[in-house]
């Protein structure tokens, strides 16, 4: 089985109106390591997936992290390893938005050939919680057999709900919750969930959970190690 996806296992980071140099963070140094679990609703280990980074480069007001990512399904199979870079210039972190994409949409794509593309998206790199977050899109396109397809991802309504402190098997995180409404359109499926994300600043995501349009819990994912 051979999975090709562009897949940026990161969400942007951008900062406040007076930020104007990128951000010291003590999570992306190199040789950090972090595993993010995946679970259905009823609690199930559906997959996982590791990341670290393997290099770092910081010259002037630009700074780049070079991040490892490896992806396994629930019986611990490999069907994705690749690198991405993230890049901080003036105060803003820039990358791809194939983050948002939930553990039980990906899981269903490891039989494809599979690609993204999408728009960049923002994260806030404080605990500020007046920061405005956009909207983001992106396009996945992929082929089984004879079958392909084209799939559009949107992520509107994004909010600020608050700091909130998270517990999981990595540790204890301050975090800020996020939500934000997700719509996915193509020529055989339509349907709109919404997602919390409580966000690590200087990191990423430490939970994610999507519900229904009856606001039941479909999945989640969770960090569970973190080694810096």
């Amino acid at each position: 089985m051979k999975i090709i996806i562009l897949l940026l296992l990161f969400s942007t980071f951008i900062f406040g109106a007076y930020a104007q140099e990128c951000m010291s963070t003590d999570y992306l140094k190199k040789d950090t390591e972090w595993e993010m679990l995946n679970y259905d609703k009823k609690g199930k280990l559906t997959g996982m997936s590791k990341q670290a980074v393997v290099n770092t480069n910081h010259s002037g007001t630009l700074s780049e992290w070079e991040i490892k990512t490896t992806i396994f399904d629930k019986k611990k199979e490999l069907i994705h390893e690749g690198t991405s870079t993230v890049q901080c210039e003036d105060g803003v972190y820039k990358m791809d938005m194939s983050e948002m994409m939930p553990a039980e949409t990906l899981s269903s794509l490891e039989s494809m050939k599979v690609t993204m593309e999408g728009t960049q998206i923002d994260f806030p790199t404080s605990l500020n919680q007046n920061t405005e977050l956009e909207d983001g899109e992106m396009t996945i396109t992929g082929s089984s057999g004879f079958m392909s397809f084209t799939m559009k991802m949107r992520v509107i309504n994004r909010k600020i709900e608050g700091v909130e402190t998270i517990e999981t098997e990595a540790g204890t995180f301050e975090c800020l919750k996020i939500s934000q409404d997700t719509k996915i359109e193509s020529k055989l499926v339509n349907k709109e969930y919404a997602t919390i994300t409580w966000f690590l600043p200087g990191f990423g995501a430490v939970r994610t959970e999507s519900y229904n349009h009856k606001d039941k819990l479909m999945g989640y994912s969770e960090l569970g190690a973190l080694k810096n």
